[in-house]
């Protein structure tokens, strides 16, 4: 059954007739929603000399007509190299949006920073042979490939130096610290959607309780963590749920841990409220933008775990929180090495043991923690900007469409 289309008339045609990559410098029409990265991006594109345009859209919910006039005339009047969305933001769910771009043969980049396949949900709507699919995380790749998209690539993340952008202190006002969310709310949410189909229920909960349920294990799939025959009698939205789950309380599971491990060594858990009721310690929540880049300045030591999502990157802390002039002590994830001179530019550890001793042993060491945060500074503005995210992501999808 063929797919439906937006009909496009002979002179809109005509007004996308041009060839891509044919100035100086990059055009870029970014489709921007809630997601910070958008305005990094923004940033970026500004840094390099580059043109760009911005069209807002939404995450959830119905795009507004006015927004989609908006998207079509900034398209026709600005003339972009290639259209960039976060996560599909702004994309339908039907893929309409896909096959215009390709109807109209302007090449589109949704770049993943979260789990594709809950995004995704085995559709294949949104590949065509102009679109260009990225992930932060080299495990989701097959599944991109999978979906249809025929140019895949992975790209990290990075640190915005208009938000994190201060040298090492000398002094710290905050002690050791954890920044992130509980999880505990959304792991709950994702429980009482789960208990609708008991059997899924007790076969995550089983999962979890015999130990499958790692960063390898997700990074493979349900198959890994289910009974691969069981998954098979699975719809798409009851897999979407069950790997939600095994995210949102797999990561729930991770942060208590090193909130557990840390705590009785004078850390601190800072994010949401859920945070005090094991925790009573536990400060308030951070505006990201706002509070989050003085903050990570002025922590003694601030602590990293990485969420379940991610089998082998890191994640946006191992960026800002250089960047930012602050000393992070991170669990081990194979792309650390290369990214970083781990050695000289890392504080890393691999058990929650480990990182008791590290916490201890940094708190003792101020010189140290700075010689580290100097270091690691230096290579994220160096090598580690979104403005070096796009160059990359220019280049590749000027390698294709040019």
């Amino acid at each position: 059954m063929e797919q439906p289309r937006l009909k496009v008339s002979n002179r809109l045609r005509e007004l996308f007739t041009y060839a891509k990559f044919a100035g100086t410098a990059p055009r870029i029409v970014i489709l921007r929603s809630e997601y910070w990265i958008d305005g990094a991006c923004v940033h970026a594109c500004r840094d390099l000399h580059w043109e760009v345009k911005t069209v807002p859209t939404v995450l959830e919910g119905t795009l507004p007509r006015a927004s989609v006039a908006r998207l079509l005339e900034t398209l026709a009047e600005f003339r972009p190299d290639f259209v960039l969305t976060v996560n599909l933001s702004g994309m339908d769910v039907s893929g309409l949006f896909a096959r215009f771009f390709e109807d109209v043969r302007i090449p589109y980049v949704t770049w993943f920073v979260d789990d594709p396949r809950t995004i995704l949900m085995d559709r294949t709507d949104f590949a065509s042979p102009y679109a260009v699919a990225l992930t932060w995380e080299r495990a989701y790749m097959a599944s991109l490939e999978a979906a249809g998209f025929p140019v895949v690539a992975t790209v990290p993340l990075a640190a915005d130096p208009h938000v994190f952008n201060c040298a090492p202190r000398e002094t710290w006002e905050h002690p050791p610290s954890f920044v992130g969310n509980s999880m505990v709310s959304f792991a709950h949410r994702q429980w009482e959607r789960l208990r609708e189909t008991p059997d899924l229920a007790a076969a995550v909960n089983q999962s979890f309780d015999e130990g499958r349920v790692t960063r390898e294990h997700f990074g493979r799939g349900l198959c890994a963590l289910l009974d691969p025959a069981y998954v098979g009698t699975l719809n798409a939205e009851q897999r979407r749920h069950a790997e939600m789950t095994f995210f949102v309380e797999g990561t729930r599971r991770l942060r208590h841990a090193l909130a557990s491990a840390t705590v009785p060594e004078g850390a601190v858990m800072r994010g949401d409220d859920d945070w005090r009721t094991a925790f009573p310690s536990s400060g308030g929540s951070l505006p990201y933008l706002e509070e989050l880049p003085g903050f990570y300045g002025s922590c003694e030591v601030n602590l990293n775990s990485t969420s379940l999502q991610m089998a082998t990157t890191v994640n946006q802390r191992v960026f800002d929180c250089p960047a930012a002039g602050g000393f992070l002590l991170t669990d081990y994830q194979p792309v650390l090495d290369d990214l970083f001179d781990v050695e000289r530019e890392c504080a890393v550890y691999r058990s929650l043991d480990e990182c008791r001793d590290l916490l201890r042993f940094f708190r003792a060491h101020p010189a140290a923690r700075r010689e580290i945060a100097v270091r690691a500074r230096t290579r994220v503005l160096g090598e580690h900007s979104y403005a070096h995210r796009l160059r990359f992501i220019a280049g590749h999808v000027k390698q294709h469409f040019a």
